[in-house]
């Protein structure tokens, strides 16, 4: 991952091909150079080198993230400022040795789920943190089944957007959920639909979107409803057509997502467009299921390498080469780096580049021309 020559050509690039089907190009991948070296050697959080950190969310601010930590001073969710690696506590762990916790922040409000267990996402208590008065509110918790057992519930963690927060929970056997919506603004919480529902996440207009199957084993199709009163509406166009996709990134206005085999990402910049297919993983690679969205970026991973991509020049560059994953928002680019070492808590390297400081993607080439995106 270091060289200065651009060699990329397109359909030739490790890991993916050069053609999506339907007329179109895919995307091509630029070979990295030394700015992208330096940018991502030059944001490395410190604290990562020495404290085990799992990213829960980003700040939007460029220069912070939440993160469960695990310490001897402290462990629980915090927010770390990547400057200074400063740790401001948010709220501590039950059982460190077993917790973790997975969600997202929409500006004001971090919502997250708490897992009590490192083998199963069953036991859990969801979690609301207002930036504006420090205060944390329990909203939701998973419940246990007639025999004492908590019901399965979805991989998904909980979604919030525009004080809204979301996220579904099982209630009963065969994957029967219910898909849950908290106003933050209001305190009020409700169930908006019991079903076969998936993780449920949020969309521009207060609209709350969720995968549901027909029954045990159908392919599931995409259903929306108000956030605010609970009826269905119409799912957005770019939405329609997906069958079977679980692994689905949003920041409420954009969308990408691998397909259900995990060989292929489509993309739509708007909610109103059908996506299309931006790549194709070549031979026996797949997609991971760590696809992110950031306005005009797009994070993802073919295994075991991580990838950055520019969706107006059309062009993507490896960041990323021994696993982990990225998160993207409209700010910042976080570079989570897997571990070598074997750990219950293992030491992550994390890079955070504010996108003002990350180079240009550098033009891909064919025999040694400047190819266009």
């Amino acid at each position: 991952m270091a060289a200065t020559a651009l060699t990329c050509v397109p359909g030739r690039a490790h890991g993916v091909t050069s053609r999506t089907g339907r007329g179109h190009s895919s995307w091509c991948e630029a070979r990295s150079n030394d700015s992208w070296l330096r940018a991502l050697s030059r944001h490395v959080v410190g604290l990562s080198r020495t404290t085990p950190l799992v990213p829960v969310a980003l700040a939007h601010d460029g220069r912070s993230f939440f993160a469960a930590v695990h310490s001897p001073s402290f462990s629980g969710v915090a927010e770390i400022d990547a400057r200074t690696n400063a740790v401001e506590p948010i709220k501590a762990f039950p059982k460190p040795a077993k917790d973790q916790a997975g969600g997202a922040f929409d500006g004001r409000w971090l919502v997250w789920a708490e897992y009590h267990s490192l083998t199963s996402l069953g036991d859990f208590t969801v979690w609301a943190w207002d930036r504006r008065s420090r205060r944390v509110t329990k909203i939701g918790a998973a419940t246990r089944s007639p025999g004492g057992e908590f019901w399965d519930s979805p991989l998904r963690g909980p979604d919030v957007l525009d004080g809204i927060a979301t996220w579904v929970q099982g209630t009963g056997r065969d994957g029967v959920a219910a898909v849950h919506v908290h106003n933050l603004r209001t305190g009020h919480g409700t169930i908006i639909h019991r079903g076969h529902a998936q993780g449920s996440f949020l969309v521009a207009g207060h609209r709350v979107v969720w995968p549901e199957s027909p029954g045990p084993g159908r392919v599931t199709r995409m259903h929306a409803a108000s956030a605010l009163t609970g009826k269905r509406v119409a799912v957005p166009r770019a939405l329609r057509a997906l069958d079977g996709v679980s692994g689905l990134a949003t920041d409420g206005h954009r969308i990408a997502y691998p397909n259900a085999p995990y060989r292929s990402i489509w993309w739509s910049p708007y909610l109103r467009r059908k996506p299309r297919k931006i790549l194709t993983a070549r031979s026996r690679d797949h997609i991971d299921d760590s696809v992110q969205v950031g306005r005009r970026y797009v994070g993802f991973g073919i295994w075991p390498r991580l990838f950055i991509a520019n969706a107006q020049t059309h062009r993507y560059v490896e960041v990323g080469g021994h696993g982990g994953w990225i998160q993207v928002d409209g700010t910042t680019l976080l570079v989570v780096s897997g571990s070598t070492t074997k750990a219950v808590h293992p030491r992550l390297r994390l890079a955070l580049v504010p996108l003002g400081k990350l180079p240009p993607i550098p033009a891909c080439t064919r025999r040694g021309a400047s190819q266009a995106p």
